[in-house]
């Protein structure tokens, strides 16, 4: 017979190593959309700003590529 640990502490297993996958391959995958984006928008330093949205934990980097990286154009590319 099972006791009440064993039962509770099942799904635990199978999460754990979901969660870290998540928190592995959201921000590679963040900051893949990211640098695509910016080389499609001609925004300066893609490289950069795929980096900063890949490694700013809570999303605040992708949240900043949004408000800021968006408006930053390179003017050079353009003519």
């Amino acid at each position: 017979m099972k006791t009440l640990f064993q039962l509770s502490f099942m799904p635990w297993i199978i999460l754990i190593p979901i969660i870290a996958l998540l928190f592995l391959i959201a921000p590679i995958l963040i900051g893949f959309i990211v640098y695509r984006d910016a080389l499609k928008r001609k925004v300066l330093s893609p490289l950069v700003w795929a980096i900063v949205a890949a490694l700013v934990p809570f999303y605040i980097g992708l949240l900043l590529y949004v408000i800021i990286g968006v408006t930053q154009t390179d003017e050079r590319s353009q003519s």
